[in-house]
């Protein structure tokens, strides 16, 4: 090949490069590069929800052990491997998952990974109003330990037997 070429070819061939190495992303391009990285400083803050179902929970009930809980990352970026602290001001919590659906209980602490924990109480005394209660999620980054976002739902009482989760903050 001659010289000539062969500097006309790696031109354009640099050419190329440059041009696709410059090219802006498009739209709902996902990817490393399509948002930054976490603890960068330039992403969207954590926020999270929490969904509770079902509307209402009674001890009675056989189709469920407690009211499900169900973190849900609204915006931001969610470390890979993120933690989810669970806690709750009365009650525990339970896992009961596929495949052998046993219920396990948790405790009124408990860290986990993005599956749903159920919330539960044991029988109430005949004396007194229930408490209200108030479950805490904190989404924990597993490298650095430090809190990502934190909600809180609250819990309250229909009649002596019925939980209904209310509120949010």
């Amino acid at each position: 090949m001659d010289f000539r070429w062969q500097a006309v070819f790696l031109a354009l061939l640099a050419g190329m490069v440059v041009a696709g190495c410059s090219a802006p992303l498009s739209r709902g391009t996902t990817g490393p590069e399509a948002s930054p990285a976490p603890g960068t400083g330039s992403s969207d803050p954590l926020e999270m929800a929490i969904t509770a179902e079902p509307p209402e929970y009674s001890l009675m009930m056989s189709s469920t052990p407690g009211i499900r809980l169900i973190a849900r990352n609204t915006s931001g970026i969610l470390p890979p491997g993120g933690e989810y602290r669970w806690e709750t001001s009365f009650g525990h919590f339970l896992s009961w998952s596929p495949p052998a659906y046993r219920v396990v209980p948790l405790g009124p602490v408990t860290l986990q990974g993005p599956e749903a924990v159920y919330w539960s109480h044991e029988p109430l005394l005949p004396e007194g109003d229930p408490p209200e209660v108030v479950i805490t999620l904190t989404v924990i980054d597993p490298g650095t330990g430090a809190s990502l976002a934190q909600r809180t739902l609250t819990i309250s009482w229909k009649d002596r037997q019925t939980a209904v989760p209310e509120r949010q903050a």
